[in-house]
């Protein structure tokens, strides 16, 4: 029973999330300890924009459509959480910068600023729901 309250869709949701941001944090180590390496490209993890696209769309009602061949293409995709997962990607736009490194420590630093502030809020996010789960299996 306990299983198949925290596989519940809050809790996959938290935990991707947390994965997602934890991996950010890696890559934005790496830029930042890759600065002075010539040709380095910077790298990111998307997956913020994609989860916000699945939360959206399961907010839209849709009509049902009926699929009664396994051939039939559905009209509309289904969007599930297992379906977004983090993304690495590689920036290999140009440099400013005549060594072909496209890290900017600035840059880099506000963003290791702003997923650390993410992951904590996760975090006391999960935190909670793991509280309030256990408070009610007290009583």
């Amino acid at each position: 029973m306990v299983e198949g309250i925290i596989s519940s869709e809050i809790y996959q949701i938290l935990e991707k999330s947390l994965n997602a941001a934890s991996l950010q944090q890696q890559m934005t180590g790496n830029n930042i300890a890759n600065v002075n390496t010539p040709g380095y490209k910077r790298s990111e993890v998307v997956f913020r924009s994609k989860l916000d696209q699945v939360l959206n769309g399961m907010e839209k009602s849709y009509l049902p459509l009926t699929v009664t061949n396994k051939n039939h293409i559905s009209i509309v995709p289904e969007m599930t959480i297992d379906s977004v997962n983090p993304e690495i990607i590689t920036s290999t736009e140009t440099s400013s910068r005549n060594d072909g490194n496209n890290v900017d420590i600035d840059i880099e630093m506000s963003k290791m600023a702003e997923n650390t502030a993410y992951y904590s809020s996760l975090a006391q996010l999960t935190s909670m729901k793991l509280s309030m789960l256990s408070e009610v299996i007290k009583t």
